[in-house]
């Protein structure tokens, strides 16, 4: 049996042949040209994914570098009032001392006081008994007068100088009084209201010592650094704030670790510059030793 094969060759001009080519001809291509959109889509499709991918990853990044931003503002923020709180709390712990040892001063002198109150008034009673006692007896030795003129005189005496430290007492009475006032007023400045630099016009001076020299340091809030001047330069500078923010003015006085500066020294300066310039101490009473 003989096979019967398509010619394929283009000189052939058989008339049958040139049917049957064409036809799967073009259904090869029509199938390559399928085959080419269907990977164009797919390629478009993985493209379209691919650029939400990145999108929401650019969108990401940005709101972590504002998350990153937003955190770095916030620890500075806190770190400057914790600064704040540390110094303020440093002001109380030397105020604290100060009216301890003050206190404690005041209670000494009262005690004494009143030991000595009491030894005056019982001297007193003992002499006004004594007094009484020679008032009989002058009654009785009423006809003795004469002779007994100089020891009348003498008696008297005794009285003026007994009624000299009558009034002695009475004056350290009233010196306990003072003393007493003293107290509640202490008392009443230590349960005013905390001092605080929120919502005030804070002034900031640094003091610290090179050798035998002592160098001040001063920045208001216009400031960004810190400006080196002398002491009556900062004084003039100091009354003129002051003079500008009487009611709100806070000084914040800095002492280095290593300033050099004893706390005799440190706290003399301290108690100084607050009492002349800072509002929570412009109109406080002060006690006889200066002190607040």
């Amino acid at each position: 049996m003989s096979q019967q094969f398509t010619d394929l060759r283009l000189n052939n001009r058989n008339g049958s042949n040139e049917e049957s080519f064409w036809p799967s001809f073009t259904d090869i291509m029509t199938v390559v040209v399928m085959i080419f959109l269907i990977a164009m889509l797919v390629l478009l499709i993985n493209n379209m994914d691919l650029v939400q991918r990145l999108q929401a990853t650019l969108a990401a990044e940005r709101a972590a570098s504002e998350q990153v931003e937003t955190t770095s503002s916030l620890n500075r923020d806190l770190q400057t009032q914790l600064q704040r709180s540390e110094a303020e709390l440093d002001m109380l712990r030397m105020q604290l001392m100060d009216t301890g040892e003050e206190r404690d001063r005041l209670a000494g002198l009262l005690t004494q006081s009143q030991a000595a109150l009491l030894q005056s008034q019982s001297e007193l009673a003992q002499e006004l008994g004594n007094k009484d006692m020679l008032a009989t007896q002058l009654a009785e030795a009423n006809q003795k007068l004469t002779q007994l003129g100089d020891s009348h005189r003498q008696q008297e005496q005794r009285i003026r100088l007994l009624e000299q430290e009558g009034q002695q007492s009475a004056q350290k009475l009233a010196a306990m009084q003072g003393d007493y006032s003293m107290l509640k007023v202490k008392y009443d400045k230590l349960v005013r209201p905390a001092r605080t630099a929120k919502g005030k016009y804070v002034v900031s001076v640094r003091i610290m010592r090179q050798g035998e020299e002592i160098n001040r340091l001063i920045r208001s809030p216009e400031q960004k650094l810190f400006l080196a001047v002398e002491e009556e330069e900062m004084h003039r500078m100091l009354d003129k704030l002051h003079a500008e923010h009487a009611d709100d003015m806070y000084v914040r006085i800095i002492f280095p670790d290593d300033s050099g500066l004893s706390y005799s020294e440190a706290w003399k300066m301290t108690e100084s510059l607050l009492r002349k310039y800072d509002y929570y101490y412009r109109d406080s009473p002060l006690d006889s030793t200066g002190s607040k």
